[in-house]
């Protein structure tokens, strides 16, 4: 099993933002005892989304620490291939989705094997076939 993390999930975790880093570290502790193989993913896009703002306010600490889970050893990053995006397209068309979420969507559905998306959002409930996790 896959655990894919959306944006804001990562960034809840890089920036310990609360209460919704407690909450992701007891829902990913509780998937983890459930699935003691599983594997962590996120999209090539959440490097994107996650660096702009410490960027933009040259916060080297954050930089850091996002560069660092980035390279995190076992960490699958999923890039964003024609397929990602075709389905991305696909999900914008059908279900509304912003082009980021459609993309962090479709990068999780591009997985092979069983996927949980953890995110803040509600919007990725109604992506098909997607098993979204919510950290609210």
């Amino acid at each position: 099993m896959i655990i894919f993390l959306d944006a804001n999930a990562i960034i809840y975790r890089v920036e310990a933002l609360e209460p919704f880093n407690q909450q992701l570290l007891a829902t990913v502790q509780d998937l983890v005892e459930k699935h003691p193989n599983a594997g962590f993913a996120v999209s090539r896009l959440s490097m994107l989304e996650c660096l702009v703002k410490p960027l933009r306010e040259q916060n080297n600490p954050y930089i850091d620490r996002y560069r660092g889970f980035f390279t995190s050893s076992g960490l699958q990053i999923i890039e964003i291939s024609a397929l990602v995006i075709e389905t991305a397209t696909l999900l914008r068309a059908r279900h509304g989705l912003r082009t980021p979420d459609a993309i962090q969507a479709a990068s999780a559905l591009s997985i092979k094997g069983p996927v949980t998306f953890l995110t803040g959002d509600r919007q990725f409930r109604k992506v098909p076939g997607l098993n979204v996790l919510l950290i609210s």
